[in-house]
């Protein structure tokens, strides 16, 4: 019975890889309806398993994220087995008789579950309807594309990459260029209210406004993108008052591109800066850096700033080795209301090896290091090694 499941494991595994030679997906089953469309139901995803290595503590253990490097310096080893990178996708997409496809929808999971538990979390889920998409997936204001090819389940932490519930519409302005627009979830700003006994409340009332064009080829590329994000919340200045709203503006803007230098060799920036769009940053997401009180001005929230700057390279070796380095620098703004242990600037710095024996399979090490330096000044860094092995389908 052992051998036989056995050899029923490697069968499932050499299917899998075998697929992944000429295919992003797995293609379940077709249905062509009366009117001569055709119904394509497919699963994607991707199965890794990662040991980690810590010399320092971190409150995140799954992902390098230099904002949650432990103050003081503390180093101690640790280690981390997980799976949680791993993810399963299932779409449905109706093809017309021209093989293009006007109508589609996709479903995907991971097992990053609270409380360090593996979970399954709702990643990605939304309908496609020629140029409008409804659902959640990843922001307008950020670039998946320039993510490089990395290991780790976050990317460099300068990146603007997350994922917000949104109406967006795409469509083409040039032969080379493409606009996107979208209203996301009014609930996205990421606020710090004053702990004292008269209870306000952060309030979701309009939604964030993005927008992103991009222009160039598939390789090589450049993108610009912006973004407009009210943030509301009920006050009073005493307990007998009645509750106000009061509304604030953050805005961002970003630059990012790509240049393929040749088939081996690919640069890659990214630049982003505005004020209250901190939650947007990968590192800073819902960590309550869009706006703080400011103790002089009765408590109001003012809108702190950010800039953010990161340089990747990637170099291919040959057809089955390749190599990623990135520098990352992000720094928040310098007013003097800021709580002193809140971040002030924090710094990523990543490299790997990775052997690519399948098209879609790939296995390697990689290095991450990472520094955090708060508002009273005091600093701490951390390194980490991570080896993986992953299966994508």
């Amino acid at each position: 019975m052992k051998k036989a499941h056995t050899k029923l494991i490697t069968l499932l595994i050499s299917a899998l890889i075998s697929q992944t030679k000429v295919s992003a997906q797995i293609t379940i089953t077709k249905i062509k309806s009366e009117d001569q469309d055709e119904w394509d139901l497919y699963a994607k995803g991707l199965i890794q398993a990662d040991f980690m290595l810590d010399f320092q503590d971190m409150k995140v253990r799954d992902g390098f994220i230099a904002h949650s490097i432990d103050i003081p310096q503390h180093n101690a080893v640790s280690s981390n087995f997980s799976i949680k990178q791993s993810q399963v996708g299932l779409g449905v997409q109706r093809k017309k008789g021209n093989g293009n496809t006007n109508l589609s929808a996709y479903l995907e999971i991971d097992f990053y579950g609270p409380n360090g538990t593996t979970a399954p979390r709702f990643r990605h889920g939304y309908i496609q309807w020629n140029k409008w998409l409804i659902g959640q997936t990843w922001s307008t204001f950020s670039d998946l594309e320039i993510v490089p090819n990395i290991f780790d389940f976050v990317p460099p932490n300068g990146l603007l990459f997350t994922r917000r519930l949104q109406v967006r519409y795409s469509t083409p302005v040039s032969r080379k260029g493409t606009l996107q627009l979208s209203m996301e979830d009014p609930n996205i700003p990421s606020i710090t209210l004053p702990s004292d006994s008269l209870n306000w409340k952060k309030r979701a009332m309009i939604p964030t406004f993005t927008a992103m064009y991009r222009y160039g080829s598939e390789k090589t590329y450049i993108k610009a993108g912006a973004i407009l994000s009210p943030i509301s919340y009920d006050w009073k200045q005493s307990p007998q008052d009645p509750y106000r709203v009061r509304t604030i503006i953050g805005w961002g803007a970003m630059v990012s591109g790509k240049l393929r230098i040749d088939e081996s060799n690919t640069v890659s920036l990214q630049s982003s800066f505005g004020k209250g769009f901190s939650t947007n940053n990968t590192d800073l997401n819902e960590e309550k850096y869009d706006a703080v009180p400011d103790p002089a001005n009765g408590n109001q929230l003012e809108t702190l700033r950010l800039f953010n700057i990161v340089g990747i390279y990637e170099h291919w070796w040959n057809s089955k080795w390749s190599s990623v380095a990135f520098i990352s620098h992000s720094n928040v703004g310098e007013e003097d209301f800021i709580s002193k242990n809140m971040t002030k600037n924090f710094q990523h710095i990543g490299m790997n090896i990775a052997f690519h024996p399948f098209k879609k399979v790939r296995m390697g090490i990689e290095t991450s290091y990472g520094r955090k330096q708060n508002f009273e000044n005091k600093q701490a860094s951390a390194w980490r090694i991570q080896c993986s092995t992953s299966v994508s389908f």
